[in-house]
């Protein structure tokens, strides 16, 4: 997955437009129920980083019941039984090969939506979330208590089935339709070295936060901000914005970092939450900044200029989504002497053409006018920033 997110067509459409914060939105879309047409779907990077415990099983003559045969991550010991009563196949269930042998899917192969009933030592893979004990020796009861590491929380979608050399996943290929079991590009080494090279940035990033002091904290997560792990980034940026004040000056020499230009509006949410207050001058420069920028700029914008490029990059969308931000921020923290600032740049984005001809709300500015009724009120206060 690219490093920005596209999914706002216009600046009135959806809230903070790029990057990490669409992938926390996406997430709430899958989980809430009133978007019923969407379905589980394996991820799996993502279910490797969530799962404390991966390992390669076999099924038994028990339906449900598996038996390590090789831990990829975590504590489970080879010959473990891991009862999960959701990999239970329903009555109509076949295996994988008969599938095969009579699939009439166009979308994915074989294409079907009940878990397979594979025979007993044949393999799997599984993505799991905790358990009552790990440590339960072989011949003993199954190890109960299993979560799923989806992030829908579905077991169906937390495993990988063999048949062969080929592995099978569940995966909403239609939406509305329901998870298909499908072939995956992915092969058996593909995936024990993505699980591999995910357990090793989890290590390494477990002992990068280990430091006490919160500069030193931000610049040892900025590698991780650039990986080609998508869960890597995400968690990367919630640690930033966790480190204090101390690393507001780090985050602050990111934002201006080209290599960085993708994540500035997460940065800045970031600095946000790292600095609070303290973030508050930092914030009104940049705010500063971009007075000058549409003030310069603006003007010369045609309406309904934040549809132009739609496919390539666009300084003026990107100088939008900072603004949004900053904007946001000083809200958040109610920073009283950005008052003056934000004055001035409301009335310079009164100059500024309609960005969206299709809606008649001005998001920045309406944005403007509640922050100067929150800046004011706080002045009105003897309460110190």
């Amino acid at each position: 997955m690219a490093s920005s997110l596209s999914y706002r067509q216009s600046p009135t459409s959806l809230m903070r437009p790029t990057g990490f914060f669409w992938l926390l939105v996406l997430v709430s879309l899958l989980v809430n129920s009133a978007f019923a047409g969407i379905r589980p779907s394996f991820s799996l990077d993502h279910s490797a980083w969530k799962a404390t415990d991966i390992v390669i099983a076999t099924t038994t003559a028990t339906d449900g019941t598996f038996e390590v045969v090789e831990p990829l991550k975590g504590d489970l010991h080879v010959g473990t039984r891991l009862a999960i009563s959701d990999l239970r196949p329903s009555p109509e269930a076949e295996p994988i090969a008969s599938y095969l042998a009579t699939s009439e899917s166009l979308h994915c192969h074989p294409g079907s939506h009940v878990i397979p009933k594979q025979p007993a030592g044949s393999r799997v893979i599984l993505f799991l979330v905790g358990g009552t004990d790990v440590n339960v020796p072989e011949g003993k009861a199954p190890v109960e208590g299993w979560k799923p590491s989806d992030i829908m929380a579905n077991m169906q979608a937390s495993v990988v089935w063999f048949e062969g050399a080929d592995l099978y996943a569940f995966m909403q290929i239609i939406n509305p339709g329901l998870p298909l079991l499908c072939k995956l590009r992915e092969s058996e080494t593909d995936v024990r070295n993505r699980v591999a090279e995910i357990d090793q940035n989890q290590a390494q990033m477990a002992m990068d936060l280990s430091v006490s002091d919160g500069a030193e904290r931000a610049e040892r997560l900025k590698k991780y901000l650039k990986s080609n792990i998508f869960p890597v980034r995400l968690a990367a940026m919630k640690e930033l914005s966790k480190s204090g004040p101390s690393a507001v000056p780090v985050i602050s020499t990111m934002i201006d970092d080209p290599a960085f230009a993708s994540e500035s509006s997460e940065l800045i949410h970031a600095l946000v939450d790292a600095g609070g207050k303290t973030a508050g001058s930092e914030l009104t420069r940049r705010l500063q900044r971009e007075l000058e920028f549409w003030r310069s700029k603006g003007p010369s914008l045609r309406r309904g200029w934040w549809n132009e490029n739609q496919n390539g990059y666009s300084p003026f969308r990107a100088h939008n989504s900072v603004t949004y931000e900053l904007i946001i921020g000083l809200e958040k923290i109610r920073y009283r002497n950005a008052l003056s600032t934000v004055v001035e740049f409301r009335k310079v984005w009164g100059s500024v053409p309609v960005a969206d001809t299709s809606s008649a709300e001005d998001e920045i500015g309406n944005l403007c006018e509640k922050l100067i009724v929150a800046l004011k009120a706080s002045s009105r206060s003897k309460v110190p920033d």
